[in-house]
């Protein structure tokens, strides 16, 4: 679609803060990246910004607190963030982050509607998002949020609202076409009554697009915090294809075998950054974290043979990228 091409062709601008030896220069470019990401998806915490930046908690604290303190924020508490509050931009902020960018930011600046049930949901697609764009070497270059797919129409209004809004569009340089993401932190779309069946609707809405030379998107990336919820996501997706109620032809069929992808290893990551109540980012800063006991659970995870190599790998990696242990010889 033309009106991604925007966000195609400013691909990790403002989201990667250029490294300056200037402290304010530093600040500048951390300030541009925080509200830039807020705006784009709508609303952030603490840890998105941690995990991005690499930077203590201390740092991040003082970023929030002078960012709220100077009318660029807004902060709202919230049950569902393990930091206790989640941030909005201000009008302040979205006039600031506006102009420097040069985008249009259709947010609301108030916090009243914040829904915290799918909060820890909203905020795992952006650490998915940050991942494949930070560590996959070049191959994801842009993304587009569910946000800004919505304002476009998917999923809410006119031609494109019987179309599925996915968590986030991820650009693969090398093929040039957009990727899907979708996070899975429960079950309940597997269910099938004899009136609903919530897989099957979705994954047509996926044939859809993949069948299609001018769809929106050419692979889905299935993400979760439960290597159970893909293996079950993916057993009923076969099912499906195989009894074929939907009137799939062959060409179909390998499509949503072929491109319906699911990332295994990056479970551990997103389990101990927001599903692990005692876990935190960051072992020179919060002496809870006990190192012998991640390499007694990494020996554990290792020896379990009811988990896949590939989650297995996926454990060593998740602590090796939050910086927990030593990275991989």
């Amino acid at each position: 679609m033309e009106e991604l091409e925007i966000y195609r062709d400013m691909g990790t601008t403002f989201l990667v803060p250029v490294e300056h030896t200037n402290p304010a220069q530093k600040g500048h470019v951390r300030r541009l990246c925080i509200l830039y990401v807020i705006g784009r998806f709508g609303f952030s915490s603490k840890v998105i910004f941690e995990y991005l930046l690499g930077l203590p908690r201390e740092a991040i604290n003082k970023l929030f607190r002078k960012l709220v303190t100077e009318n660029f924020l807004n902060e709202r508490k919230s049950f569902g963030s393990k930091d206790g509050a989640v941030y909005y931009l201000s009008s302040k902020g979205k006039r600031y982050i506006a102009f420097e960018t040069e985008l249009e930011y259709n947010q609301k600046t108030d916090t009243s509607s914040h829904n915290s049930k799918t909060e820890i949901h909203d905020e795992s697609i952006k650490i998915c998002v940050i991942d494949r764009l930070l560590n996959s070497k070049g191959q994801y270059t842009a993304f587009v949020t569910e946000k800004e797919l919505r304002e476009l129409g998917y999923g809410t209004f006119g031609e494109l609202k019987n179309q599925r809004a996915v968590d986030a569009l991820l650009y693969h340089n090398e093929s040039g076409q957009w990727h899907a993401l979708e996070l899975e932190t429960a079950n309940s779309k597997n269910i099938q009554t004899h009136k609903l069946d919530v897989r099957a609707d979705i994954l047509q809405k996926y044939i859809h697009q993949l069948d299609n030379d001018n769809g929106l998107y050419k692979r889905v990336l299935f993400f979760s915090h439960r290597e159970r919820f893909l293996r079950q996501i993916k057993s009923r997706i076969d099912n499906i294809i195989a009894e074929n109620k939907l009137g799939l032809t062959d060409h179909q069929k390998t499509l949503a075998l072929n491109e319906l992808k699911y990332i295994h290893s990056f479970c551990p990551t997103l389990y101990n950054i927001f599903w692990d109540p005692e876990f935190k980012l960051g072992k020179d800063t919060h002496q809870k974290i006990e190192l012998d006991k991640i390499s007694r659970l990494l020996n554990n995870v290792t020896a379990n043979d009811e988990l896949s190599d590939e989650y297995k790998a996926g454990y060593e990696k998740a602590f090796t990228d939050l910086k927990l242990i030593n990275p991989i010889s």
